[in-house]
Protein backbone atom coordinates (compact mmCIF):
# COMPACT_ATOMS: atom_id res chain seq x y z
CA UNK A 1 0.00 0.00 0.00
CA UNK A 2 1.22 3.63 -0.80
CA UNK A 3 0.49 5.54 1.58
CA UNK A 4 0.81 9.67 1.50
CA UNK A 5 0.98 11.43 4.61
CA UNK A 6 0.60 14.93 4.57
CA UNK A 7 1.22 17.47 7.92
CA UNK A 8 1.81 21.08 8.71
CA UNK A 9 5.46 20.43 9.18
CA UNK A 10 7.86 18.55 10.76
CA UNK A 11 9.45 20.65 13.33
CA UNK A 12 9.18 18.80 17.02
CA UNK A 13 5.61 17.99 18.48
CA UNK A 14 2.91 15.58 19.11
CA UNK A 15 1.73 15.03 15.40
CA UNK A 16 5.26 14.86 14.23
CA UNK A 17 6.14 12.49 16.71
CA UNK A 18 3.52 10.35 15.90
CA UNK A 19 5.26 10.03 12.16
CA UNK A 20 8.34 9.12 13.33
CA UNK A 21 6.50 6.26 15.48
CA UNK A 22 4.27 5.27 12.25
CA UNK A 23 7.72 5.05 10.49
CA UNK A 24 8.80 2.39 13.08
CA UNK A 25 5.25 0.68 13.12
CA UNK A 26 5.36 -0.14 9.53
CA UNK A 27 8.47 -1.76 9.29
CA UNK A 28 7.92 -5.71 7.57
CA UNK A 29 4.60 -4.73 6.35
CA UNK A 30 4.02 -4.20 3.06
CA UNK A 31 3.39 -0.19 3.50
CA UNK A 32 5.33 2.77 0.97
CA UNK A 33 5.49 5.59 3.14
CA UNK A 34 6.17 9.33 2.21
CA UNK A 35 5.81 12.25 4.66
CA UNK A 36 4.78 15.58 2.79
CA UNK A 37 5.73 18.76 5.16
CA UNK A 38 3.79 21.97 4.48
CA UNK A 39 6.64 24.02 6.02
CA UNK A 40 10.15 24.55 6.00
CA UNK A 41 11.66 22.51 9.08
CA UNK A 42 14.08 24.12 11.44
CA UNK A 43 16.21 22.49 13.76
CA UNK A 44 14.64 19.13 13.89
CA UNK A 45 16.44 16.19 13.16
CA UNK A 46 13.60 14.39 12.38
CA UNK A 47 13.30 14.25 8.54
CA UNK A 48 16.24 12.57 8.51
CA UNK A 49 15.04 10.10 11.47
CA UNK A 50 12.78 9.29 9.35
CA UNK A 51 14.68 9.10 5.97
CA UNK A 52 17.01 6.55 7.69
CA UNK A 53 14.04 4.72 8.56
CA UNK A 54 13.06 4.02 4.65
CA UNK A 55 10.65 6.67 4.80
CA UNK A 56 11.02 8.92 1.70
CA UNK A 57 10.36 12.86 2.83
CA UNK A 58 9.05 15.16 0.31
CA UNK A 59 8.77 18.84 1.17
CA UNK A 60 5.89 21.46 -0.46
CA UNK A 61 6.35 24.82 1.50
CA UNK A 62 4.24 27.55 0.23
CA UNK A 63 3.99 30.95 1.86
CA UNK A 64 0.11 31.32 1.37
CA UNK A 65 -2.80 28.93 2.80
CA UNK A 66 -4.55 28.86 -0.80
CA UNK A 67 -1.38 29.58 -2.80
CA UNK A 68 -2.68 27.96 -6.08
CA UNK A 69 0.29 27.15 -7.80
CA UNK A 70 1.48 25.71 -5.03
CA UNK A 71 -2.20 23.50 -4.76
CA UNK A 72 -1.83 22.78 -8.20
CA UNK A 73 2.05 21.23 -7.65
CA UNK A 74 1.28 19.24 -4.81
CA UNK A 75 -2.27 17.49 -6.62
CA UNK A 76 -0.19 16.67 -9.85
CA UNK A 77 2.69 14.93 -7.01
CA UNK A 78 -0.23 13.17 -5.52
CA UNK A 79 -1.52 11.87 -8.81
CA UNK A 80 1.43 11.41 -10.81
CA UNK A 81 2.36 8.94 -7.66
CA UNK A 82 -1.07 7.30 -7.58
CA UNK A 83 -1.11 7.05 -3.75
CA UNK A 84 -3.58 4.38 -2.10
CA UNK A 85 -4.58 6.35 0.47
CA UNK A 86 -3.73 10.61 1.99
CA UNK A 87 -3.60 10.60 5.77
CA UNK A 88 -3.29 14.79 6.71
CA UNK A 89 -2.51 15.75 10.49
CA UNK A 90 -2.77 19.50 11.69
CA UNK A 91 -5.03 22.30 9.78
CA UNK A 92 -3.01 23.47 7.02
CA UNK A 93 -2.68 20.00 5.88
CA UNK A 94 -6.37 19.22 6.69
CA UNK A 95 -7.15 22.31 4.22
CA UNK A 96 -4.62 22.00 1.59
CA UNK A 97 -3.88 18.05 1.47
CA UNK A 98 -7.47 17.08 1.58
CA UNK A 99 -8.05 19.67 -0.80
CA UNK A 100 -5.14 18.38 -2.75
CA UNK A 101 -5.80 15.00 -2.74
CA UNK A 102 -9.74 15.15 -3.91
CA UNK A 103 -8.07 16.90 -7.12
CA UNK A 104 -5.85 14.12 -7.73
CA UNK A 105 -9.49 12.29 -7.30
CA UNK A 106 -7.13 10.15 -4.16
CA UNK A 107 -9.44 9.36 -0.98
CA UNK A 108 -7.73 11.13 2.14
CA UNK A 109 -8.52 10.73 6.07
CA UNK A 110 -8.35 14.04 7.92
CA UNK A 111 -7.02 14.13 11.34
CA UNK A 112 -8.34 15.60 14.88
CA UNK A 113 -5.92 16.02 17.51
CA UNK A 114 -7.15 18.33 19.71
CA UNK A 115 -9.85 19.09 22.11
CA UNK A 116 -9.06 22.58 21.83
CA UNK A 117 -7.51 25.66 19.56
CA UNK A 118 -4.90 28.10 20.68
CA UNK A 119 -6.81 31.40 20.62
CA UNK A 120 -3.68 33.04 19.62
CA UNK A 121 -3.24 31.45 16.38
CA UNK A 122 -6.78 31.18 16.22
CA UNK A 123 -8.35 32.40 12.87
CA UNK A 124 -12.13 31.92 11.78
CA UNK A 125 -11.44 31.78 8.09
CA UNK A 126 -8.76 29.03 8.49
CA UNK A 127 -11.08 26.95 10.77
CA UNK A 128 -13.92 27.26 8.54
CA UNK A 129 -12.10 26.55 5.40
CA UNK A 130 -10.69 22.90 7.67
CA UNK A 131 -14.54 22.65 8.65
CA UNK A 132 -15.50 22.27 5.04
CA UNK A 133 -12.86 20.16 4.21
CA UNK A 134 -13.89 17.65 7.06
CA UNK A 135 -17.42 17.24 6.38
CA UNK A 136 -17.52 17.67 2.57
CA UNK A 137 -13.64 17.18 1.06
CA UNK A 138 -12.45 14.00 3.70
CA UNK A 139 -13.35 10.73 3.17
CA UNK A 140 -13.18 9.91 6.58
CA UNK A 141 -12.17 11.34 9.89
CA UNK A 142 -9.93 10.54 12.47
CA UNK A 143 -9.56 11.56 15.91
CA UNK A 144 -6.50 10.63 18.00
CA UNK A 145 -9.13 10.11 21.41
CA UNK A 146 -12.94 9.43 22.07
CA UNK A 147 -13.25 12.99 24.11
CA UNK A 148 -11.29 14.52 20.31
CA UNK A 149 -13.99 12.69 18.67
CA UNK A 150 -16.48 14.04 21.05
CA UNK A 151 -15.80 17.78 21.07
CA UNK A 152 -16.49 17.97 17.11
CA UNK A 153 -19.25 15.90 15.95
CA UNK A 154 -21.41 19.39 15.92
CA UNK A 155 -18.93 20.85 13.83
CA UNK A 156 -18.93 18.23 11.61
CA UNK A 157 -22.77 17.51 11.85
CA UNK A 158 -22.65 14.24 12.68
CA UNK A 159 -20.35 13.12 10.34
CA UNK A 160 -18.34 9.85 11.01
CA UNK A 161 -15.24 10.13 13.42
CA UNK A 162 -13.02 7.11 13.42
CA UNK A 163 -11.03 6.78 17.01
CA UNK A 164 -7.84 5.70 16.81
CA UNK A 165 -6.06 6.74 19.71
CA UNK A 166 -2.15 7.15 19.88
CA UNK A 167 0.32 4.52 20.57
CA UNK A 168 4.34 4.91 21.65
CA UNK A 169 7.00 2.86 21.90
CA UNK A 170 8.38 0.98 24.97
CA UNK A 171 11.24 3.41 26.91
CA UNK A 172 13.77 1.46 28.27
CA UNK A 173 15.94 2.64 31.94
CA UNK A 174 19.04 4.05 31.24
CA UNK A 175 21.92 2.06 33.52
CA UNK A 176 22.44 4.21 37.07
CA UNK A 177 25.65 6.11 36.07
CA UNK A 178 24.73 7.02 32.59
CA UNK A 179 21.16 8.49 34.62
CA UNK A 180 23.67 10.67 36.45
CA UNK A 181 25.31 11.58 34.63
CA UNK A 182 22.45 12.77 32.23
CA UNK A 183 21.01 14.50 35.62
CA UNK A 184 24.24 16.12 36.02
CA UNK A 185 24.71 17.70 32.59
CA UNK A 186 20.85 18.92 32.85
CA UNK A 187 20.81 20.84 35.67
CA UNK A 188 24.40 21.04 36.98
CA UNK A 189 23.90 18.74 40.42
CA UNK A 190 22.46 15.65 40.95
CA UNK A 191 19.08 17.68 42.21
CA UNK A 192 16.50 15.56 43.86
CA UNK A 193 13.55 15.42 42.69
CA UNK A 194 13.93 16.71 38.81
CA UNK A 195 10.35 17.17 37.43
CA UNK A 196 10.25 17.13 33.82
CA UNK A 197 7.29 18.33 31.19
CA UNK A 198 7.61 17.96 27.38
CA UNK A 199 5.69 20.46 24.84
CA UNK A 200 5.69 23.50 22.59
CA UNK A 201 5.69 26.72 24.67
CA UNK A 202 2.41 27.75 24.01
CA UNK A 203 -0.99 28.85 25.62
CA UNK A 204 -1.93 25.40 25.88
CA UNK A 205 0.69 23.76 27.45
CA UNK A 206 -0.08 25.86 31.11
CA UNK A 207 3.48 26.49 31.53
CA UNK A 208 3.04 29.46 33.70
CA UNK A 209 0.92 27.42 35.52
CA UNK A 210 3.49 25.31 36.16
CA UNK A 211 6.50 27.54 37.24
CA UNK A 212 4.57 29.20 39.62
CA UNK A 213 3.23 25.47 40.83
CA UNK A 214 7.00 24.42 40.87
CA UNK A 215 7.87 28.32 42.70
CA UNK A 216 5.47 26.61 45.71
CA UNK A 217 7.20 23.11 45.40
CA UNK A 218 10.31 24.59 45.98
CA UNK A 219 9.22 25.60 49.76
CA UNK A 220 9.38 21.99 50.69
CA UNK A 221 11.81 20.87 47.87
CA UNK A 222 14.37 23.46 47.90
CA UNK A 223 16.81 20.94 46.02
CA UNK A 224 14.14 20.35 43.44
CA UNK A 225 14.47 21.17 39.87
CA UNK A 226 12.46 21.00 36.53
CA UNK A 227 13.32 20.64 32.86
CA UNK A 228 10.57 21.83 30.05
CA UNK A 229 11.39 20.71 26.87
CA UNK A 230 10.03 22.88 24.04
CA UNK A 231 10.13 25.57 21.95
CA UNK A 232 7.62 27.93 21.14
CA UNK A 233 6.32 31.77 21.31
CA UNK A 234 5.69 31.95 25.09
CA UNK A 235 9.84 31.25 25.56
CA UNK A 236 10.39 35.59 26.62
CA UNK A 237 7.22 35.30 29.21
CA UNK A 238 8.70 32.26 30.44
CA UNK A 239 12.42 33.37 31.08
CA UNK A 240 10.80 36.50 32.64
CA UNK A 241 8.32 34.55 35.16
CA UNK A 242 11.11 32.50 35.82
CA UNK A 243 13.77 35.60 36.70
CA UNK A 244 10.59 36.65 38.55
CA UNK A 245 10.59 34.22 40.90
CA UNK A 246 14.21 33.51 41.14
CA UNK A 247 14.26 30.52 39.53
CA UNK A 248 16.95 30.94 37.29
CA UNK A 249 18.78 28.18 38.45
CA UNK A 250 16.22 25.66 39.33
CA UNK A 251 14.51 25.90 35.96
CA UNK A 252 15.96 25.15 32.67
CA UNK A 253 14.30 25.44 29.51
CA UNK A 254 16.04 22.75 27.34
CA UNK A 255 14.38 24.01 23.42
CA UNK A 256 13.37 21.89 20.90
CA UNK A 257 14.83 17.95 21.65
CA UNK A 258 15.00 15.07 19.70
CA UNK A 259 15.85 12.82 22.96
CA UNK A 260 13.06 13.45 25.04
CA UNK A 261 13.20 9.18 26.15
CA UNK A 262 16.25 9.63 27.69
CA UNK A 263 15.56 12.59 29.47
CA UNK A 264 12.31 11.33 30.97
CA UNK A 265 14.19 8.42 31.56
CA UNK A 266 16.81 10.54 34.06
CA UNK A 267 13.51 12.83 35.25
CA UNK A 268 11.84 11.50 38.20
CA UNK A 269 8.24 13.07 37.86
CA UNK A 270 6.51 13.97 34.81
CA UNK A 271 3.91 17.03 34.99
CA UNK A 272 1.63 18.27 32.39
CA UNK A 273 -0.54 21.44 32.95
CA UNK A 274 -2.00 21.60 30.04
CA UNK A 275 -5.40 23.95 29.49
CA UNK A 276 -6.44 21.56 26.97
CA UNK A 277 -5.44 19.15 24.99
CA UNK A 278 -5.78 15.51 22.54
CA UNK A 279 -3.99 13.06 23.85
CA UNK A 280 -1.05 13.95 24.40
CA UNK A 281 2.12 11.57 23.02
CA UNK A 282 4.53 12.94 25.71
CA UNK A 283 2.07 11.63 28.84
CA UNK A 284 2.28 8.32 26.79
CA UNK A 285 6.09 8.47 26.60
CA UNK A 286 6.21 9.72 30.42
CA UNK A 287 4.22 6.12 31.13
CA UNK A 288 6.24 4.37 28.58
CA UNK A 289 9.27 5.20 30.46
CA UNK A 290 7.77 4.40 33.97
CA UNK A 291 7.76 8.10 35.14
CA UNK A 292 4.40 8.59 37.72
CA UNK A 293 2.62 11.20 36.01
CA UNK A 294 0.50 14.20 37.36
CA UNK A 295 -1.88 16.15 35.10
CA UNK A 296 -4.67 17.99 34.54
CA UNK A 297 -7.73 16.82 33.59
CA UNK A 298 -8.58 18.27 29.65
CA UNK A 299 -9.02 16.53 26.53
CA UNK A 300 -7.82 12.57 26.67
CA UNK A 301 -5.94 12.30 29.41
CA UNK A 302 -8.52 11.35 32.12
CA UNK A 303 -8.64 8.11 29.32
CA UNK A 304 -5.16 7.22 29.65
CA UNK A 305 -3.65 8.27 33.03
CA UNK A 306 -6.50 6.42 34.88
CA UNK A 307 -6.65 5.60 38.68
CA UNK A 308 -3.75 3.61 40.13
CA UNK A 309 -1.73 4.77 36.90
CA UNK A 310 -1.10 8.60 37.36
CA UNK A 311 -2.37 11.74 39.03
CA UNK A 312 -5.11 14.00 37.91
CA UNK A 313 -5.77 17.28 38.73
CA UNK A 314 -8.07 20.41 37.59
CA UNK A 315 -6.39 22.42 35.12
CA UNK A 316 -5.46 26.08 35.87
CA UNK A 317 -5.25 25.33 39.91
CA UNK A 318 -1.11 25.89 40.32
CA UNK A 319 -2.00 25.63 43.80
CA UNK A 320 -3.32 22.61 43.33
CA UNK A 321 -1.23 21.07 41.39
CA UNK A 322 1.69 21.77 43.82
CA UNK A 323 0.21 20.21 46.33
CA UNK A 324 -0.62 17.16 44.87
CA UNK A 325 3.26 17.10 43.58
CA UNK A 326 4.35 17.53 47.19
CA UNK A 327 1.78 14.80 48.16
CA UNK A 328 3.44 12.65 45.81
CA UNK A 329 6.89 13.25 46.66
CA UNK A 330 6.74 12.36 50.04
CA UNK A 331 5.66 9.26 49.18
CA UNK A 332 8.03 7.23 47.01
CA UNK A 333 6.43 4.62 47.33
CA UNK A 334 3.32 5.30 45.62
CA UNK A 335 5.89 6.68 43.47
CA UNK A 336 6.93 3.66 41.96
CA UNK A 337 3.75 2.05 42.32
CA UNK A 338 2.47 4.95 39.79
CA UNK A 339 5.39 4.55 37.45
CA UNK A 340 5.08 0.65 37.17
CA UNK A 341 1.39 0.54 37.00
CA UNK A 342 1.53 3.38 34.30
CA UNK A 343 4.34 1.28 32.32
CA UNK A 344 1.90 -1.76 32.43
CA UNK A 345 -0.97 0.19 31.39
CA UNK A 346 0.52 1.59 27.79
CA UNK A 347 2.28 -1.38 26.89
CA UNK A 348 -1.10 -3.26 27.07
CA UNK A 349 -3.10 -0.71 25.67
CA UNK A 350 -1.27 1.25 23.32
CA UNK A 351 0.99 -1.00 21.63
CA UNK A 352 2.95 -0.46 18.96
CA UNK A 353 1.40 -3.24 16.59
CA UNK A 354 -2.61 -2.84 18.37
CA UNK A 355 -1.92 0.90 16.40
CA UNK A 356 -0.83 0.01 13.20
CA UNK A 357 -3.56 -2.66 12.63
CA UNK A 358 -6.12 -0.22 13.70
CA UNK A 359 -4.60 1.96 11.32
CA UNK A 360 -4.04 0.09 8.31
CA UNK A 361 -7.78 -1.51 8.66
CA UNK A 362 -8.74 2.08 8.13
CA UNK A 363 -6.42 3.08 5.14
CA UNK A 364 -7.81 -0.58 4.10
CA UNK A 365 -11.03 0.31 4.35
CA UNK A 366 -11.15 3.56 2.42
CA UNK A 367 -8.83 2.27 -0.50
CA UNK A 368 -11.29 -0.42 -0.98
CA UNK A 369 -14.57 2.04 -0.71
CA UNK A 370 -12.84 4.28 -3.56
CA UNK A 371 -11.96 1.53 -5.76
CA UNK A 372 -15.25 -0.08 -5.75
CA UNK A 373 -17.16 3.15 -6.66
CA UNK A 374 -16.69 4.63 -10.03
CA UNK A 375 -13.97 7.23 -9.94
CA UNK A 376 -14.99 11.27 -10.31
CA UNK A 377 -14.45 13.12 -13.82
CA UNK A 378 -11.70 14.77 -12.73
CA UNK A 379 -9.78 11.45 -12.00
CA UNK A 380 -10.84 10.10 -15.38
CA UNK A 381 -9.62 12.85 -16.99
CA UNK A 382 -6.33 13.23 -15.25
CA UNK A 383 -5.56 9.34 -16.09
CA UNK A 384 -6.62 10.32 -19.43
CA UNK A 385 -4.23 12.63 -20.04
CA UNK A 386 -1.63 10.59 -18.01
CA UNK A 387 -1.65 7.86 -20.64
CA UNK A 388 -1.54 10.15 -23.83
CA UNK A 389 1.77 9.80 -25.58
Amino acid sequence: MRVAQIIDSLNWGGAQKMQLTLAQAIQGREVELTVIPLRQTANSSLPEDLKRLGVRVVPFPSKGLLNLVHLSRLSHFLRQERFDVIHTHLTYANIIGTLAGRIAGISVIASLRTAGYDTSYHNPMRRQLETWMLRYGAKRVMAVGYTVADTHRQRLHGKRIDVIPNSVIPIPPLPPIEREALRSELVGRLSYPLLISVGRLSLPKGYPDLITAFSIVREQYPESALLIAGEGALRADLVAQIKILNLENHIVLLGARDDVPRLLAASDLYISSSHWEGLPVSVLEAMAAGRPVIATRVGDVPHVVVDGAGLIVPPREPATLAATICALLANPAQMRSLGQAAQTYVAQKHSLNAWMDQLLALYTSVYISTSNTPKSKTHVRAQAQEEVP
